[in-house]
């Protein structure tokens, strides 16, 4: 986000080490830009608060909604929140789900870092690629969808990236894990389908990157060269539909969905440009 008369310090949420550098660099900012919603103030807002900010954003990523619906229901919400800062959700869904927590809200994408330039060559192999960070909340990563799936199609190689903690139960051999990794570009490459059996999201940034890299991928949520797959069925039969193409060398790259990333808005480059407007545009107000 930096250059271009721009200068973005980041500091991320862990502890209290960075608190002083932090209070420093808030007491100093023209603008303050939050990743991550809440109907709270939080440590850090209430310090953008007691030093008078007035020009606050705060982006609703994830399943941010989902923690806060409980605060909404017992009546801790802060009117702060809601009368005081810019509200931003990554999709139109997250936009749907903050306005029912009573906040006005815009949509604004949020782009990854690592969505590449060009689509990736597709494999030999056909691989599935899947995503669970911890096995504490599998339940909404659909850790049991893809235990299932895995086990149905044994034939077929599954990779699960990201996990945390572990180990898995019963997981089938053809379901290889790996733990958290920084770059998938890697595992891009290597698998044909990408597989994100949520069940809840918000723009998943293994998504964009996927489709990117020209590959198939499966969603629970309707998205331009995604195939939407709510169930473990409709999921396993998609992968046999691809893997037969692979096998009869039809299966090319998923051009649709490297077109939606390049030519709709949801390039790097492109979100830089439309969140830089955006704060411009609250500077100037």
């Amino acid at each position: 986000m930096d250059g271009d008369g721009w200068s973005f310090r980041y500091f991320p949420d862990a502890g209290i080490g960075n608190l002083t550098s932090m209070a420093r660099e808030l007491n100093a900012c023209d603008l303050v830009y939050q990743v991550g919603g809440r109907v709270t103030r939080g440590k850090f807002l209430r310090a953008a608060h007691l030093l008078k900010k007035t020009k606050i954003v705060m982006h609703w990523v994830g399943s941010d909604t989902l923690d806060e619906q409980q605060d909404v229901a017992n009546g801790n919400a802060d009117p702060w929140v809601f009368r005081s800062v810019h509200h931003w959700a990554e999709s139109d869904w997250m936009v749907r789900e903050v306005n029912a927590l009573g906040l006005p809200c815009e949509k604004v994408p949020l782009p990854s870092a690592f969505v590449p330039d060009f689509v990736s060559p597709m494999p030999k192999e056909f691989r599935v690629l899947v995503y669970v960070p911890t096995v504490t909340r599998s339940a909404l990563y659909g850790l049991d969808s893809i235990l299932q799936v895995a086990g149905e199609l044994q034939h077929i190689p599954f990779d699960l990236v990201g996990l945390r903690d572990g180990p898995l139960p019963d997981a089938p051999r053809n379901l290889t894990v790996h733990s958290r990794v920084a770059n998938l570009s890697e595992f891009y490459r290597r698998c044909a389908v990408v597989w994100r059996p949520v069940r809840h999201d918000g723009l998943s940034w293994m998504v964009m990157e996927s489709l990117g890299h020209g590959r198939h991928v499966l969603w629970t949520y309707p998205f331009p060269g995604c195939i939407q797959a709510s169930t473990p069925a409709e999921a396993r039969w998609h992968i046999t539909r691809l893997r037969m193409l692979h096998e009869r060398g039809f299966l090319k790259h998923n051009e649709v969905g490297a077109e939606s990333i390049a030519r709709g808005g949801y390039h790097p480059r492109s979100l830089r440009r439309e969140i830089r407007r955006r704060l411009e545009a609250i500077l100037a107000s």
